[in-house]
């Protein structure tokens, strides 16, 4: 099955993701930190609640399902709590032809200081970043483009991601949609692939799907590894209206794609977002169920620690409570022996010391041990 998005992917399901402009935050979660998954909820005048679901590394889109999320929410996620809460989605985008979700938010600005919201008006722009490609990361941008927070400092060898850094995006890949016949033989040329279905997967960055759709629409031979004039004419101008085409999902065994192909669907969609919902989330549901029972069990484990330590307690409690009862029975039982022993002890106090005490009573029939130290008189009835 098909757990992540393509370039290409994610330049159709922006289109459904637009939806989103003029909506809220009402609600921001996340899962566990090793989990990266997050879930922000909408509400939009006219529309009502929208959910997007963004998945590190993987995949991001709008759902209907909320699995259940921790109490206490992972640092990050409290931070854009803090920063995003209420904010008016601004735009929501792709970075060229990269798998890189941006969506800009209207917030009201803070004082620097104290914090506090400034006067009605007084708005700027903060851009959530999401990288949706190798270990994933989301990043919230500042106006001047420098790290106000992000999920995680990562470093390669081109750029380094860290709080009140510039951001740096991935070096620029070809910006397929965008390109002109020219710059699109130029690519072709430069490449040095030994088939042109490779040339389309990754030097225009369709992948394995889509380069191989390409290639039947135009009619080429994938295993090509040149084309004529006629042929990069005849490929650039597909190439143009698949990119343009319309919406209408579909699923082929797990790939959750936006527009039709070549290959046998298996279910068909109106919407590339609820397609995606439908196949990602299922396996979301197992992994959220999963986890679900492990807190529930763990739950239930703490509550038979406590009844059990409980227990505990009260066993211990009732055989003191009958160790004193048998404690009070023998006092009263040799009331006469004991009163006399301890008014011989305290009479021989004022005249000797502890030491001295010990030794005059140290074969007394009752009295077994006197401790000058805490001025205890162990007696055995």
């Amino acid at each position: 099955m098909k757990t992540e998005i393509s370039s290409l992917d994610l330049h159709f399901l922006v289109r459904e993701l637009k939806g989103l402009e003029g909506a809220r935050v009402d609600k921001i979660y996340e899962q566990e930190e090793d989990i990266k998954d997050f879930l922000f909820i909408f509400h939009k005048t006219g529309t009502g609640k929208m959910m997007l679901r963004v998945k590190l590394p993987s995949a991001a889109y709008l759902t209907e399902y909320k699995s259940s999320f921790p109490e206490r929410p992972p640092g990050f996620c409290t931070f854009l709590r803090k920063y995003l809460g209420n904010a008016r989605v601004k735009e929501v985008r792709q970075k060229g032809f990269e798998r890189i979700l941006e969506i800009v938010f209207e917030v009201k600005q803070k004082d620097a200081k104290t914090g506090a919201v400034g006067s009605e008006g007084e708005m700027m722009d903060l851009t959530l970043v999401c990288e949706l490609f190798s270990k994933g990361n989301m990043i919230l941008l500042s106006p001047d483009g420098k790290i106000k927070g992000l999920l995680e400092s990562q470093s390669w060898e081109a750029r380094t991601i860290r709080g009140g850094a510039k951001y740096e995006y991935p070096p620029a890949q070809t910006d397929t949609p965008d390109l002109s016949f020219d710059d699109f033989k130029k690519t072709l040329g430069n490449a040095k692939r030994d088939s042109i279905v490779k040339v389309f997967a990754m030097d225009l960055s369709l992948g394995g799907v889509y380069a191989e759709e390409l290639c039947r629409r135009a009619g080429i031979d994938k295993n090509k590894i040149d084309l004529g004039a006629a042929d990069s004419k005849k490929a650039y101008d597909k190439l143009k209206e698949m990119i343009g085409e319309n919406i209408e999902a579909n699923v082929f065994e797990g790939h959750v794609l936006p527009i039709k192909t070549g290959l046998a669907l298996t279910k068909a969609y109106d919407s590339f977002n609820k397609a995606l919902d439908d196949v990602l989330t299922d396996k979301m549901h197992s992994a959220s169920e999963e986890r679900e029972a492990k807190e529930k069990k763990g739950k239930e484990d703490k509550l038979s620690v406590i009844i059990r330590k409980q227990e505990e307690r009260l066993a211990a409690l009732e055989k003191g409570v009958a160790d004193n009862q048998r404690k009070g029975e023998l006092i009263y039982e040799h009331y006469t022996d004991v009163k006399e022993a301890l008014d011989a002890i305290n009479a021989d106090r004022k005249k000797m010391g502890w030491d001295e005490l010990k030794k005059k009573y140290k074969d007394h029939k009752i009295i077994k041990d006197i401790d000058g130290k805490t001025g205890k008189v162990v007696v055995e009835l």
